[in-house]
């Protein structure tokens, strides 16, 4: 899947970010900046589903900020069924049938953005509360719109540490959250860091289907991957994105991480998905789609058994380093 923002730009070079500025100083009518919006989202979708992504989101393509938009929409009352989340949500599945996934900004990371900070503890654990009361609600407003998948994507979480005060805000906001959101698949993503010093009890203490973890810029997160419950998703957020690693082969990669996950606790690969670590949206939307199509070739070869996914394109020497009885080379490797 793809995790974090889609780039801004079509693929014929018209920036969103550009346009927007030109319509805010008058110079380009309105109209320019929806029809230019409703390339890049079909772009965006359209990417996905040919690279064989199981969820599709909308890359958060409408807003070059998604928590200030998202906060903006609460202050304003624009939620609910017909509020901001449930109409993008509802703009994405006009254009695919493939499944989608509405992404929205967790509460802590919402409340980290609205007091500027930490700052005062007190006061960022009782505005995360309040915002996962807000989003419960659009929880239920994007349930009844018929969206059976939300992601909370929670950055703000690498920042609450060893500390006990800011790790009992933490739970204690999403555990609001969910206590009042409708029977839905919600997953916690967490990335830009690693979260594993807010510990397993605090993570996994709160009921969410499945989780996504950045192995890249927190490989101390793999500590949470093999603490998760084993009936607990993971997606292994582990394709390099940063400037210049689209290049080579990444597959041997991610097919380790995949089966590693699979192998904790027994959880199988069926609750084990791919996607990228680090954000899309600065790089061009050609790169995006390799970056695409990259996972969607990891994945198809983490499905197949490893003599079949040597035989495929795998590199053999993944197959030395896979954990437990996968390690043995299969007939035919190298």
């Amino acid at each position: 899947m793809l995790r974090g923002p889609w780039p801004r730009v079509t693929a014929d070079g018209v920036v969103l970010a550009h346009l927007e500025a030109a319509v805010a100083a008058g110079s380009a009518p309105p109209e320019e900046l929806e029809v230019a919006l409703a390339r890049i989202l079909a772009e965006a979708v359209g990417a996905q589903v040919a690279a064989g992504m199981g969820l599709v989101t909308d890359g958060w393509v409408r807003w070059a900020d998604p928590a200030r938009a998202v906060l903006a929409a609460f202050k304003e009352g624009d939620t609910g069924p017909a509020g901001l989340l449930v109409r993008s949500w509802r703009a994405t599945m006009a254009i695919t049938d493939a499944p989608v996934a509405q992404v929205v900004p967790g509460p802590w990371t919402l409340s980290l953005r609205d007091v500027g900070g930490f700052g005062d503890l007190g006061v960022v654990t009782g505005q995360a509360s309040a915002h996962a009361a807000t989003l419960a609600g659009e929880f239920a407003a994007l349930a009844d719109a018929g969206c059976s998948v939300v992601i909370v994507d929670e950055p703000g979480a690498v920042g609450v540490g060893a500390n006990l005060s800011a790790r009992e805000g933490f739970t204690r906001s999403h555990r609001r959250l969910l206590r009042d959101a409708p029977d839905m698949h919600a997953m916690l993503a967490i990335a830009g860091g690693s979260a594993h010093e807010v510990g397993p009890e605090s993570i996994f203490g709160v009921p969410y289907s499945s989780y996504l973890f950045d192995l890249i810029e927190g490989p101390d997160n793999w500590l949470l991957v093999r603490a998760a419950p084993e009936e607990r998703g993971i997606v292994c957020a582990a394709l390099r994105t940063a400037p210049g690693s689209l290049l080579g082969d990444q597959a041997p990669e991610l097919v380790w991480a995949a089966k590693y996950a699979a192998s904790a606790h027994g959880r199988g690969l069926d609750r084990v998905g791919l996607a990228n670590a680090s954000s899309l949206r600065d790089h061009s939307p050609a790169e995006a789609v390799e970056a695409l199509v990259a996972l969607g070739r990891a994945a198809e070869l983490a499905a197949l058994p490893l003599a079949d996914a040597v035989r495929a394109g795998l590199d053999p020497r993944t197959v030395r380093t896979m954990p437990g009885p996968a390690s043995k080379t299969p007939a035919g490797g190298s």
